[in-house]
């Protein structure tokens, strides 16, 4: 696995706040994999046409059990074993997931490490644990209710999906998609760019992806206006100098605790 090790069950930001009142039905979008709550709330959201990428390929092992896991296990079922870790799956299970075989035997392998025991698995340092509250992961999902599941279940069969293993800065954009999702990327550009101006190079690589994306949710922002910004996108006067025109909306803290804060969305292309 080397640097790449780490995989969040679920997402920690409050995706059904700004995808509510979005209708994605014939829509092609694209977007970070990461939890696969991106994909998953997509397609509950009407899209049937996915592409999906990463730098870490163990999310794509990880969205291929999800998803194939929602299509096949009750609503109840699911929830015991990815969100409250109260039910096992084991070797045989996955043996019979019709799934990608690379992401097959990710799992069979380390389920042996674990005593064939997927609670230990899911415990362990191959889950980013950190903070992890199930509580909030349903209002933070849309899909994270039975009518709701049921309906993601049953249409992602009908879904088509492709895995581009790449950094963002290395995607070559050339189809033309109605939306990408780029979560919390946008914590990590100075990582991305090593560079004092990473948030123009940002820029300019979105107006590159604009030429074939047609609205594009650039940033997420976990306490939107603080006083103390973290980075520079959190930095709402720098953003405006350097952005100019985007579009702005605030919703629910994805932190439970954090009552009365707000997270924001920064969206390039909406009318």
């Amino acid at each position: 696995m080397e640097r790449f090790n780490s995989i969040y069950p679920f997402t920690t930001e409050n995706i059904a706040g700004y995808m509510k009142d979005l209708d994605l039905t014939g829509k092609k979008i694209i977007t970070v994999t990461g939890s696969s709550d991106h994909i998953i709330n997509a397609i509950l959201k009407g899209c049937r046409d996915i592409t999906t990428f990463d730098i870490n390929p163990l999310t794509k092992y990880y969205m291929d059990l999800k998803l194939k896991c929602i299509e096949k296990l009750s609503f109840n079922d699911f929830l015991d074993i990815f969100l409250y870790n109260t039910k096992n799956i084991d070797r045989e299970f996955i043996e019979r997931l019709n799934i990608d075989e690379e992401s097959k035997n990710f799992w069979i392998n380390n389920l042996e490490k674990y005593s064939n025991n997927w609670q230990s698995l899911r415990k362990s340092n191959i889950f980013n644990n950190k903070y992890f509250n199930p509580k909030s992961k349903f209002y933070e999902n849309l899909y994270l209710e039975e009518s709701s599941y049921n309906i993601v279940a049953n249409n992602i069969k009908n879904t088509k999906i492709k895995f581009i293993n790449k950094n963002l800065i290395d995607l070559d954009i050339t189809e033309n998609y109605d939306y990408m999702f780029l979560s919390n990327i946008s914590d990590y550009l100075d990582k991305i760019y090593l560079s004092v101006n990473y948030l123009e190079c940002y820029h300019e690589l979105l107006l590159e992806f604009s030429k074939h994306i047609k609205i594009i949710y650039f940033a997420y922002l976990y306490d939107i206006g603080n006083t103390s910004p973290r980075s520079q996108i959190d930095n709402l006067k720098l953003v405006d100098n350097i952005f100019k025109n985007y579009d702005k909306i605030e919703i629910k803290s994805a932190l439970e605790h954090e009552k009365n804060k707000k997270d924001g969305v920064l969206i390039l292309g909406r009318k």
